[in-house]
């Protein structure tokens, strides 16, 4: 009885973490491209070199912060670190941030960069991987915890268009609210005692990760295969996600009204995130983890491509939800990918290395597809993303590890081999 109650507590405080931090940043990064174009005044190219910046220090920050996650096991010390300079959001983007790129624009972006890698691009990936962690400390599955961080972008996205109209102010005052609640729920969090499955997941602790183990990685040829594949799906979706805000207040004249029922689609997709996060785990076991990377992969370049095409804002409405499909498929399958192919105790590093690639494709797609945007539209520039990503599927369907007879038959892959 002791540990079912236990069990339960860790579960809704593991998940009241995430539904908080991603309650705090949905209302502000929801809008990030928006308000550096209708606000700071920024064209598309410009607002590509600064998601650029951004993603070019999310892409030295993330590998350091997998590093220190797998030494560190379920020790919350890099959580609070994260919550605490979120903390922070509503100072400096009011004060620091859009006074600096005005007046200094190099700066701001650069000091945009190491602030938005920090609280939130490096730091969303510290909660997944430690929930990923914790679920597997506690028994119960990572995709029904996560599901609570795609209630909270959900639930903050029916008023963030709303907010944004009256004030940009407000959703970023809220951004620092909120993560102070963060921190005092971290505070909470039971790392020690009876119920915790130590040998499952902190591993860690017993045997140190070392700079051989990740050096390691990078002569497996299959984890490149996984990061050209991975990474070359996340490519287009993150690098079109970024300014489709822009691109779906377009078809509007006023842009208040778009913004307003931006948020509302906002809060449909992630509620459909949450919603899917209950069944795909389910459908992952059985079709297996490759295979639902590879289906993520075909709904990308489907959503992008029929974006491409839409030519009323009803179409977009109707295609937006698809996202939040296939963050559920990338999230649970990726994780079960990682635990099944490699060794657990680099799930982290593993994790944070392919968030790093990630980014240094971003940074370089960024720029770019704000020219095209700029000079072709958003809509041929998606159709294109979409094709891409297709190809990146196609060729994933031949790379990316062996065919297998059912999901619970992965072949295993061992570093430690």
């Amino acid at each position: 009885m002791v540990t079912s109650v236990a069990h339960r507590s860790a579960y809704m405080r593991i998940s009241t973490c995430l539904f908080l931090y991603y309650f705090a940043w949905s209302i502000s990064w929801s809008f990030l491209a928006i308000w550096l174009g209708d606000v700071v005044g920024f064209s598309s190219t410009q607002i590509g070199y600064t998601l650029s910046i951004n993603a070019l220090f999310a892409l030295a920050i993330k590998p350091i912060f997998g590093f220190v996650m797998d030494r560190l096991g379920l020790n919350k010390g890099l959580l609070i670190a994260v919550a605490i300079a979120s903390i922070f959001a509503a100072p400096f983007f009011i004060y620091l941030y859009q006074n600096l790129l005005h007046s200094h624009r190099l700066l701001g972006m650069v000091l945009g960069g190491f602030y938005l890698g920090t609280a939130y691009l490096s730091g969303v990936l510290v909660f997944e991987s430690y929930a990923d962690r914790y679920s597997r400390a506690w028994g119960f599955e990572f995709g029904r915890v996560r599901m609570w961080g795609s209630l909270g972008w959900a639930m903050a996205s029916i008023f963030a268009g709303q907010l944004f109209n009256l004030d940009p102010h407000y959703n970023f005052a809220i951004t620092s609210c909120v993560s102070l609640l963060v921190l005092m729920m971290l505070m909470t969090l039971k790392t020690r005692g009876e119920g915790i499955n130590w040998q499952a997941v902190n591993e860690a602790r017993k045997d140190k990760v070392s700079g051989g183990d990740v050096k390691a990685l990078f002569r497996h040829g299959r984890f490149w295969i996984l990061m050209l594949f991975y990474g070359g799906i996340i490519w287009m979706m993150q690098s079109a996600e970024q300014q489709f805000p822009r691109y779906f207040v377009s078809f509007f004249g006023d842009h208040k009204s778009g913004n307003a029922l931006l948020g509302y689609m906002g809060f449909v997709q992630s509620a459909c995130e949450f919603l899917l996060m209950f069944t795909v785990p389910w459908l992952i076991n059985r079709v297996g983890a490759r295979n639902g990377l590879l289906l993520a992969g075909f709904v990308i370049g489907l959503r992008l491509i029929l974006s491409g095409f839409a030519t009323e804002p009803w179409m977009i409405v109707i295609l937006k939800p698809f996202y939040g499909l296939e963050m559920s498929l990338l999230l649970v399958s990726i994780f079960k990918f990682l635990a099944s192919h490699f060794d657990k105790r680099l799930t982290g590093t593993i994790y944070m290395v392919l968030g790093c690639f990630n980014y240094l494709g971003i940074t370089a797609i960024n720029p770019i597809a704000g020219h095209f945007y700029d000079r072709y539209g958003f809509a041929s520039t998606y159709i294109v993303m979409g094709a891409i990503a297709w190809l990146i599927t196609l060729a994933g369907c031949r790379f990316l590890g062996r065919p297998f007879s059912t999901g619970r038959a992965e072949s295993h892959i061992r570093l430690t081999q």
